[in-house]
């Protein structure tokens, strides 16, 4: 999104501003009015709504933006500061404070306890009670970073004053530890300015996780020169009104990969990162069909990436015919060793009406295994869930689609941004606050079991899907592995037969899913959810047969504690003797033979008495 021509200045809309303070404010589960209710796709949910706290009424200086993920906690950017959401429970959000601090765009991460915000407004100072300055005049403005320990009282920790500010800004972990981070900054200039002129640097913050108030910029290079930015001269005839590349918009980092993505206005650009503090052009790629290139998206095997162009700034409607099918539209490139290659388009299918602005704007990937699957905003034009697993016929799975408001907003106005975390969509609506969904649909089944601690939607993480693969238990490995209490531990030959399995406090993460396998046939007999404690409930399962005399191993493995393993064994034993039976291996019954020996002997006697009776004859 750009920056907006006209602001409210001065102190007295800062004191407006500072009026929220850190107030908690009640969130609204109030349904929308009838005439504003959305239109939903299959195999979605919609589970929550929660106003935005810092509304006041169509005033575009209270507009939410971006999201971040923290554990149990969602924090939401906002043109007027930021918010921390509860939740814990996705279907019933709290939230937990209302920052007031305002600087414009918001664009938002967390990293553990830290909250980094981008300010890309020229202020009188780095204060929360500054107000914004025309960009000719001595200003300050770059990245705020808030400490979250207490999510009820959030502490401004430090300030980190760029060049140009922070429309956007990208997390990449130091690959050497994990003690700090790096954060990409990314901004454009935008005209005459002071600070912010000609083509705007990469500029990298060093972030001390334990001592944030020692963040520096510790490093800036231009990924262009004359010769490679995007200019007024690079136009083709009949293409996209581009916009000159002064900057970067958007960087997508995808650091178990070493690369990024960036979208710089006229530009595309494929980075390697392995060194963060020097990444490296790979590709420049563009298309004339593309206005501005805003964000990408990688799928999970890096293979492919999803380009949004925000045609307009978000200001009109390109979902019309109008626009056709290839602008303000998503494109789809392989990355191949060669470089980048187009391999298909997609616009939202949906009609949208002209007192609408939509067009395709920020979204990440959907954790399917296997799929690229992407979930995406359109301003007005809502949400869309999209299949692009075949680049050349992406299909749209699913949607959440508000009407207009039955007049146009003087400013942008629609979901900004939508993410996947932990099984549902988190959607900010720059007015109307944030919205949960809940994919319900088969195909979304697997998208919860991941190592969910936290999520920021630049920084693209590496899914481990662990539960896909069935467990190995080498021999002398046996011994140290966490006991699976199986009861009953022995059982007597059988088809199949039923046990109960348990875990104490402890053994696996706290709410984790975790599978019980059967060994033998590395078959899963149950998913389960760890207690709050780490414990695994007693649960019954049903173990296959035949049960022959033996041992087996059952294994309990979690998603977030792998690859450490619980081991129980299951004793099937022979069966014991009783009161009249064999001993096993004696052969047949003793009683048939003695009954044979009886009759033999009867028969042999009355013969030889016969024979007898016949020599005794004269």
């Amino acid at each position: 999104m750009r920056d907006r021509g006209a602001l409210r200045t001065g102190p007295a809309a800062a004191a407006l501003i500072a009026a929220l303070g850190a107030t908690l404010l009640a969130p609204s589960a109030a349904a929308q009015p009838a005439d504003r209710e959305p239109s939903i796709g299959p195999g979605l949910e919609w589970v929550a709504h929660r106003d935005n706290p810092f509304r006041q009424g169509d005033d575009p200086d209270f507009i939410n933006s971006d999201l971040a993920f923290t554990g149990d906690h969602l924090v939401q950017g906002n043109y007027a500061g930021f918010s921390v959401w509860d939740i814990a429970d996705p279907t019933a959000p709290e939230l937990t404070s209302a920052v007031s601090c305002p600087g414009g765009q918001g664009d938002i991460s967390a990293v553990g306890n830290l909250v980094i915000v981008s300010i890309d407004e020229t202020m009188s100072d780095d204060s929360c009670q500054a107000w914004r300055v025309p960009e000719t005049e001595e200003n300050w403005e770059g990245i705020r970073i808030f400490d979250i320990s207490d999510p009820r009282e959030p502490r401004y920790a430090a300030a980190v004053r760029t060049r140009c500010g922070s429309h956007t800004h990208t997390i990449v972990p130091d690959p050497a530890g994990d003690e700090r981070v790096f954060v990409y900054v990314n901004a454009y200039s935008r005209g005459a300015s002071l600070n912010c002129t000609g083509r705007n640097p990469l500029q990298v913050v060093e972030v001390p996780l334990g001592a944030p108030e020692d963040a520096a910029v510790v490093t800036e290079l231009d990924l262009f020169d004359d010769a490679t930015a995007f200019g007024p001269d690079d136009r083709v005839a009949g293409g996209a009104e581009t916009r000159s590349t002064t900057g970067c918009h958007d960087i997508t980092a995808y650091p178990a990969k070493g690369i990024a993505v960036a979208a710089c206005r006229g530009d595309g650009l494929l980075l390697s990162i392995a060194d963060p503090l020097a990444p490296v052009v790979l590709q420049r790629v563009r298309d004339p069909a593309v206005a501005f290139w805003h964000s990408g998206i990688f799928d999970h095997d890096a293979t492919r990436i999803v380009f949004q162009d925000e045609l307009g700034d978000g200001f009109i409607n390109t979902c019309s015919p109008a626009f056709g099918a290839d602008r303000g539209a998503d494109a789809v490139w392989l990355v191949q060793p060669d470089g980048l290659a187009k391999a298909g388009t997609y616009k939202l299918p949906r009609t949208q009406s002209d007192l609408e602005k939509c067009v395709a704007h920020s979204g990440g990937l959907v954790p399917v295994p296997g799929r690229f699957i992407v979930a995406q905003a359109w301003l007005e034009g809502g949400v869309s869930v999209i299949d692009f697993t075949d680049p050349a016929a992406p299909v749209e799975l699913t949607w959440f689609d508000r009407p207009d408001y039955g007049y146009s907003m003087d400013y942008t106005a629609g979901i900004w941004s939508v993410y996947p975390y932990r099984g549902y969509l988190y959607a900010s609506d720059m007015y109307e606050g944030l919205e949960v969904l809940r994919l319900t649909d088969p195909i979304f089944a697997d998208a919860t079991r991941y190592d969910d601690s936290g999520l920021n939607p630049q920084t693209q993480p590496e899914y481990a899907w662990v539960w896909r693969e069935a467990p190995v238990v080498p021999e002398a490995e046996r011994a140290p592995l966490e006991t699976l209490v199986v009861e009953p531990a022995t059982l007597a030959p059988a088809a199949a037969a039923t046990v109960t399995v348990s875990l104490p406090p402890g053994s696996l993460e706290p709410g984790e899913t975790a599978d019980v396998w059967w060994m033998p046939t590395q078959a899963v007999l149950a998913t389960v959810t760890a207690g709050a404690d780490g414990s695994l409930a007693a649960t019954e399962v049903t173990v296959p047969g035949p049960l022959d005399a033996g041992r087996y191993d059952l294994v309990v493995r979690g998603d977030t504690s792998a690859p450490r393993l619980a081991i129980g064994i299951v004793d099937v034993a022979d069966p014991e003797p009783g009161p009249d039976v064999e001993p096993a291996g004696s052969g047949l019954p003793w009683w048939p033979f003695l009954a044979a020996l009886a009759v033999l002997l009867v028969v042999g006697a009355g013969a030889f008495a016969v024979l007898a009776r016949r020599r005794s004859r004269p």
